[in-house]
């Protein structure tokens, strides 16, 4: 038996290759957005390491060269956009600046977005949107330099079906 220790990530990529969306194909990218950005690759039935362990760092590619500076150092990194708390902190600013919402000052969470947006907040579906045409970008990029047969996007939100379905959708509308 093969025993595999790794990245979160990486390790998610490899059990949605072995056992979930990705099973079918040899080549696969699976996103998540979570506490951070990141991103297991599979290429030819394998997951990709690299030299040192740290490829799929997608978090870390520069999406707003004015954006907020990420802990890695770099301003304006995906995950300063597309993390939990980015999207959190980012709905907190936009309330405090007095921009109507479902969402309460006092329980600004992923959770309470979520369902803000699936019930057609359009603050929280803005936001929403907002991440996904970041991520969509990164996305974009990942597809280009891999060609994977299938990117798999995984969101750790309650009820995540209609929220998640706007990022996609924004997310997946086609770049001319």
């Amino acid at each position: 038996m093969t025993c595999f220790v790794g990245h979160d990530i990486r390790s998610l990529a490899l059990a949605e290759h072995y056992f979930g969306a990705s099973q079918d194909c040899e080549d696969s990218i699976l996103v998540r957005v979570h506490r951070g950005t990141g991103a297991g690759i599979i290429s030819n039935g394998r997951i990709f390491i690299g030299r040192n362990g740290n490829v799929g760092e997608i978090g870390h590619i520069q999406v707003e060269p004015l954006g907020e500076r990420c802990h890695c150092g770099n301003f304006g990194c995906l995950e300063t956009i597309a993390a939990n708390a980015a999207i959190e902190q980012r709905v907190l600013n936009l309330l405090k600046q007095g921009y109507q919402s479902r969402v309460p000052l006092d329980d600004c969470t992923i959770k309470t977005i979520c369902k803000a947006a699936n019930k057609g907040d359009s603050l929280a579906s803005e936001v929403i949107e907002y991440v996904g045409r970041h991520l969509g970008k990164t996305i974009a990029i990942a597809i280009n330099l891999f060609n994977p047969q299938k990117i798999v996007i995984a969101v750790k939100s309650p009820k995540p079906i209609k929220c998640c379905s706007l990022l996609l959708k924004a997310a997946l509308i086609p770049r001319r």
